[in-house]
C-alpha cells in the first residue's frame, strides 16, 4: 500500500484534478455582471450631470450677452467681461481713410474700419466732407476710469459701453450748432445703413436704449440688419429681442 508521502502519479485523476484547481485559482475573478437597470440609471444620471453643465455654460456664458445673426448687444443689462479684447483691432491713423482724425490712437476692428472707409469715401464722392473720428475702442479699464470721472448718467459703466466692442465710433465736424444740425449727419442718417451702421442712441428712444440721444455715436451691425433697424424704426434692443 502507497504511503501519504508518496509522490502522485502525474498521469492519475486526482493529480489532474489539483492541477486543475491551482490553475482555476489563479484566475482573476470576473467582476459580477451589472444589471441592466442599474445601467440605464447611470447613464442618465451622465447625461443630466452634462445637460446641466451645458446649460450653465449656456447661461453665463452665451446668454450673458445677447446675439441675433451674430449681432452683439451690449447695454447695462448685457455687459461685457473686464477682460473682453475684440480681436483684429486696426488703428485708423495707420490706415488709408477719407475722413479725419482727433487723435492718432483710435482703433477699432478690421471691419468696422473697412466699412467705415466704404462710407466716407461714398459720402465724399457726394461732396460731403469733413466728418472727423473722435472717438473707437476702449478697455475696460479706460471706460472704468471714464464712468468715475464724468456726472451720473453721462457715461456708462464699465463692461456696458458698446465702445469696448471695438464696432463703433463717435463722429462729429466743425460746427458751433452741433452735429445733428449738419450736413454730414444729414448724409449718415440717409446712407448709413448701406454700409452697415445704425445710429446706436437715437432721439426718444432712450427708455429703450438706457442712453439719451446720441446723433454722432454710430454701430456696425452689418447692411442687412442696419436696413432692418432703419425701415422699421426700431434700436438694436428690439431687433435682437431684448426689450
Amino acid at each position: 500500500m502507497a504511503t501519504a508521502n508518496a509522490a502522485l502519479d502525474p498521469n492519475s485523476r486526482r493529480a489532474r484534478r489539483m492541477q486543475e484547481d491551482r490553475a482555476a485559482a489563479k484566475k482573476p475573478r470576473r467582476a459580477a455582471k451589472r444589471p441592466l437597470w442599474q445601467t440605464i440609471v447611470a447613464l442618465a444620471a451622465v447625461l443630466a450631470l452634462m445637460g446641466g453643465s451645458f446649460g450653465l455654460g449656456w447661461h453665463f456664458g452665451v446668454d450673458s450677452t445677447r446675439y441675433k445673426g451674430g449681432i452683439l448687444l451690449v447695454n447695462e443689462d448685457n455687459p461685457l467681461s473686464a477682460d473682453y479684447v475684440p480681436e483684429a483691432l486696426v488703428n485708423l491713423y495707420e490706415e488709408r481713410h477719407s475722413f479725419r482724425l482727433a487723435r492718432s490712437d483710435i482703433y477699432v476692428t478690421r471691419e468696422t474700419y473697412e466699412a467705415m472707409e466704404k462710407m466716407f469715401a461714398a459720402a465724399e464722392d457726394d461732396n460731403v466732407n469733413g466728418f472727423i473720428v473722435t472717438s473707437g475702442y476702449r478697455d475696460y479699464q479706460r471706460q472704468k476710469e471714464i464712468f468715475e470721472e464724468s456726472e451720473p448718467g453721462y457715461a456708462q459703466p464699465p463692461g456696458a459701453s458698446e465702445h469696448q466692442t471695438g464696432l463703433c465710433f463717435d463722429v462729429t465736424t466743425e460746427t458751433n450748432d452741433g452735429f445733428e444740425s449738419t450736413e454730414q449727419y444729414a448724409w449718415l442718417r440717409a446712407h448709413a445703413h448701406e454700409y452697415g451702421f445704425i445710429q446706436r442712441y437715437p432721439a426718444n428712444k432712450a427708455h429703450i436704449t438706457g442712453i439719451s440721444y446720441e446723433p454722432w455715436h454710430y454701430r456696425y451691425v452689418g447692411v442687412k440688419a442696419a436696413t432692418a433697424i432703419r425701415e422699421q424704426d426700431i434700436t438694436l434692443e428690439e431687433y435682437v429681442g431684448a426689450v
